[in-house]
């Protein structure tokens, strides 16, 4: 009887455990299997979390084309990949040290905020563009937009003075940008810069042509104590507009840095020379102009007197000879002539950023600063340059 129930009962369990591991066996081999009834509630969230948002796409209602890039930087927002605004390219901290140009003003409405202004812009570079909506743009000379270069601590805490013509003050042949190089120069240096420029201003006397903002006004109006820095771009409307010779040119520049020296033994001066003009497109560094000699004859003599005062001076033709040429002169110039269009002056200010930096006096370069700290400086500012050139312009 004993046996018996034992046996009856072993069984029993053997069918039991069998009975236990055939399902969970089909259900991890049979993918198709259905679940229990909380896997499929899991599977039905996990669907609709990772269900697209699907945004309407939004339509442009008008549109306007500039004749000209101005530059901007994003303050905020993002910026999309098109009108439609329903996918984005990045945010305005993806790209801090971009700088933005704007090329269409548009009205776009989109449904769920309505009407509202935004500018198809490219980067510098031409690697990036989209739409941003114009409250995140800023102009550059706003902000906390911070693109400074490598070693532009030698000039922290510098005010520099910028002085000389059109050029200068950032006339681009039909008004006067707020972005001309010496905006660009005071974030690239990250100082202050203060332009004493002047449209159509002369090196020499000029007599009744003469302007507030010739040399020798200018010079004298500025006290120069107040300065760490000065740079000095004059000549080429003494060359297109005057009859000043190559000697009056060579006095007139010389007596004035001279007494810029006397004024503030410790001033940092700069010479620039000037760009080539495109008169009735043509190339004028060999062609004679009003006064008797040839913008490369003139660049001559004032590299003469800038080495003469130890001052050094950039000659656009050693720095970047490809910045004006005969090829790309009419879109590099806003007026195909003179004038830098708002891209080339930021082009400018780069060169002269470097050059600057590149000549700044190792004597008076800061001492506050330790090897070790200058190490560490230079890394940082390297790999912020790196990243400027390849995405900044």
């Amino acid at each position: 009887m004993n046996k018996r129930f034992y046996i009856a009962t072993a069984i029993t369990a053997a069918l039991g455990v069998a009975a236990l591991m055939t399902p969970a066996h089909a259900a991890a081999t049979d993918p198709t299997t259905p679940t229990s009834t909380s896997s499929s509630s899991t599977k039905s969230k996990t669907s609709k979390d990772t269900t697209p948002k699907v945004i309407p796409a939004a339509t442009i209602v008008s549109t306007e084309d500039y004749d000209q890039p101005l530059p901007y930087h994003m303050k905020s927002g993002y910026v999309y990949t098109t009108s439609g605004l329903n996918k984005t390219l990045g945010s305005a901290k993806n790209f801090a040290k971009i700088t933005w140009y704007t090329y269409k003003k548009a009205v776009i409405d989109r449904s769920a905020q309505g009407n509202s202004v935004w500018y198809y812009v490219k980067s510098g570079s031409g690697k990036q563009s989209g739409w941003v909506w114009h409250g995140s743009l800023q102009d550059i000379s706003e902000g906390t937009f911070n693109i400074a270069m490598k070693n532009s601590d030698y000039f922290k805490s510098d005010k520099i003075i910028t002085m000389g013509d059109s050029i200068t003050a950032g006339y681009d042949g039909y008004e006067t940008l707020d972005a001309g190089y010496p905006t660009w120069l005071s974030r690239y240096l990250g100082t202050t810069v203060d332009n004493a420029a002047y449209n159509g201003a002369f090196l020499c006397d000029a007599g009744d042509m003469s302007t507030p903002g010739d040399l020798g006004t200018t010079v004298s109006d500025t006290n120069f104590a107040k300065y760490d820095v000065a740079t000095i771009a004059y000549g080429t409307n003494d060359y297109g507009h005057t009859d000043s010779t190559i000697d009056q040119i060579k006095n007139t520049l010389d007596s004035n840095i001279k007494k810029m020296k006397a004024e503030n033994k410790n001033l940092i001066i700069y010479g620039f020379l000037p760009i080539t003009r495109y008169d009735n497109n043509q190339n004028s560094d060999d062609i004679v102009g009003q006064a008797g000699y040839t913008m490369n004859e003139l660049r001559a003599a004032e590299a003469q007197v800038y080495e003469d005062n130890n001052v050094p001076y950039l000659n656009w033709a050693d720095v970047d000879p490809d910045l004006i040429t005969d090829a790309n002169h009419i879109d590099r110039f806003n007026d195909g002539r003179l004038h830098p269009a708002a891209k080339t002056y930021q082009l400018m200010a780069r060169d002269i950023a470097k050059f600057m930096i590149d000549n700044f006096p190792k004597d008076q370069i800061k001492k506050s600063t330790s090897t070790k700290k200058t190490t560490t400086k230079s890394t940082t500012a390297t790999k912020k340059t790196t990243t400027k050139t390849s995405t900044n312009y």
